[in-house]
């Protein structure tokens, strides 16, 4: 017998492994709470160096999904599924070899019975989840041709946008962008979206990507492409990170020149002591994971909840109000927003009781 250490914390309601009938890949589902609701989270499928990075890691992003939905009172519990290309094993799914696994995995999610509802991650698009359609009705993020949402990526915007304007207010005393300076770092999906709505709102935007063939679309939008060295200690009003997590590290929060930080990427934190940091800096951080729910939030109003698009969009204002609540209870219980967030969402776990 065999054991080994995780480091991450264990408090599950249920992890499943299975290898896939069809196609013997190892597959990984953690449902780590359902109190408030059934779990939803993403499927993603990726590059790992052992089946055991691959489970922590799957542990992590279900218990931070918990968090997400609890924050924002969604209705939903936290779950994530994980298909690791491992050292030795396929390391790309295409054609008949993907469709198979999409089927592994949705037999899997059928057989929890409705605990987990699977949608789009890393490696996994709105087409794969419909295809999944097939062997279960448990997922979210099908493609609107199906009447599903098809992506989140209109949901998570508005919802930053909600959190940048909820710090405005805590900043400047009014919840709106008009004439400050947001430099949006990453524009994908989610940053192109973003940028929409703030030069909407009137706010100046400085944009760019790891992709400098980017710069014609955010050329397009009516914002200012600038060089990725460098964006990050840009001076600005409002820094918004769309990309990459971990961007948030000790070093970089010494040279930042922005007076918020609130952005679509998670985990932007190198580690949690960065949250203490950047309050000593005196910058302001919306929490990632308060901040980007926007797309869960939109994509379970549609198609869990079964609310119209209007009533869905209607349901993201609370991505702000819970903003503003963990800006000002940061502020006066002189503690970091991460902590008073992580408070919310505990308290809104508490309350509900047992699993379901």
């Amino acid at each position: 017998m065999s054991s080994f250490a995780l480091e991450t914390t264990l408090d599950h309601e249920e992890v499943a492994v299975r290898q896939g009938r069809r196609t013997s890949l190892p597959i990984i589902i953690a449902i780590h709470s359902t109190r408030l609701g059934p779990a939803v989270g993403g499927m993603r499928v990726a590059r790992y160096a052992s089946p055991v990075e691959a489970l922590v890691d799957c542990l992590r992003l279900s218990r931070g999904m918990t968090y997400k939905a609890a924050a924002v009172r969604n209705g939903t519990g936290g779950g994530k599924s994980v298909v690791p290309l491992l050292p030795g094993g396929p390391q790309h799914l295409d054609g008949s070899l993907r469709e198979a696994l999409l089927l592994d995995v949705a037999e899997l999610v059928h057989d929890l019975g409705g605990a987990y509802f699977v949608a789009p991650d890393v490696g996994t698009s709105s087409a794969d989840i419909q295809l999944m359609r097939r062997r279960t009705p448990y997922v979210g993020g099908y493609t609107s041709m199906e009447d599903g949402l098809g992506t989140t990526t209109f949901g998570t915007a508005a919802g930053v946008e909600h959190a940048m304007n909820a710090a405005a207010e805590h900043l400047w005393g009014v919840p709106q962008l008009q004439g400050r300076e947001v430099v949006v770092i990453g524009f994908g999906g989610v940053g192109h979206e973003l940028t929409k709505r703030l030069i909407a709102q009137g706010a100046r935007v400085r944009a760019t990507d790891t992709d400098p063939e980017r710069r014609r679309v955010v050329e397009e939008t009516g914002a200012q492409w600038v060089d990725l060295e460098g964006a990050y200690t840009l001076e600005t009003d409002i820094l918004a990170p769309c990309a990459l997590g971990g961007v948030l590290t000790s070093q970089l929060v010494g040279s930042l020149r922005c007076r918020a930080v609130v952005g679509s990427a998670n985990n932007q934190l190198a580690h949690d002591g960065v949250a203490e940091e950047l309050t000593k800096a005196g910058i302001t951080w919306a929490p990632d994971f308060v901040a980007n729910a926007g797309g869960v939030m939109y994509a379970s109003g549609l198609e869990l909840h079964q609310l119209t698009p209007a009533q869905s969009l209607d349901r993201l204002a609370s991505i702000g109000t819970t903003t503003a609540q963990v800006l000002r209870e940061s502020a006066n219980d002189a503690t970091t927003p991460l902590a008073v967030a992580n408070r919310i969402a505990e308290a809104a776990l508490a309350a509900a009781g047992s699993p379901r």
